[in-house]
């Protein structure tokens, strides 16, 4: 597939992607854990940097949940000790990830419109269908693939060639929506889709050697088909 190809499959990542945790959550766990003040918006963007360090072998000692606090208190001015308690508070509430995208159902009905089928692809807990369905989105996926359910999460490409099995498409004819760099855009990657859209909607990455969006709407641009 080249660039000017519709393709024949997106795939998407759901949380952080469609799905995203409640900036008003954290705000309230970071209040709780001795930093009040912070506001939501802030709070969300740093974790959209922070995110990222569940991937690093340091801190050592630390699983990656604890990774994520530790490196999002010290974005948000705070000693890695608070934005541990803090993020472990986030998690511990069943509705963190309470905020559907403004934009996430109109974006799906138009890619589907042009015939492209979609698939959900992510690291998940074996809920990820309730979850679709409980935000009104499960009929808008041809597929939907939770890590627990097929063995394997992202980065590791199997979760992806499962995720075109069943889409039924090759590689080179799915294009890749996601906000993470290391499990959607290189873990898209190593499964051979090279068309990849990092959805960064709180601007955290400079220049980066893929295409970017800011708003989902803005992926129709990367479909060839003049909208």
């Amino acid at each position: 597939m080249t660039g000017n190809d519709l393709p024949k499959a997106v795939l998407l990542d759901i949380g952080m992607t469609l799905i995203h945790p409640s900036g008003q959550v954290m705000s309230e766990e970071l209040a709780r854990a001795g930093a009040a003040g912070i506001k939501p918006a802030a709070a969300e963007a740093a974790l959209a940097v922070a995110a990222e360090a569940h991937h690093l072998d340091f801190p050592r000692r630390l699983d990656r949940s604890q990774k994520v606090g530790v490196t999002w208190g010290p974005l948000l001015g705070l000693s890695p000790e608070a934005g541990q308690a803090a993020w472990a508070g986030c998690t511990a509430r069943p509705d963190l990830y309470r905020d559907l995208d403004p934009d996430a159902v109109a974006v799906l009905e138009q890619v589907r419109v042009l015939g492209i089928r979609v698939a959900a692809v992510s690291n998940s807990d074996g809920t990820l269908r309730e979850e679709l369905q409980s935000f009104g989105l499960l009929d808008l996926f041809d597929v939907v693939v939770d890590s627990t359910l097929v063995g394997v999460e992202k980065p590791q490409p199997e979760i992806f060639a499962e995720a075109l099995r069943q889409v039924g498409c090759s590689p080179d004819g799915a294009l890749f929506v996601g906000d993470g760099l290391v499990n959607d855009i290189f873990g898209a990657y190593r499964a051979g889709i090279t068309r990849t859209v990092l959805y960064d909607r709180h601007r955290v990455y400079r220049q980066l050697p893929v295409p970017v969006i800011t708003r989902l709407p803005e992926l129709l641009h990367h479909l060839p088909v003049g909208l």
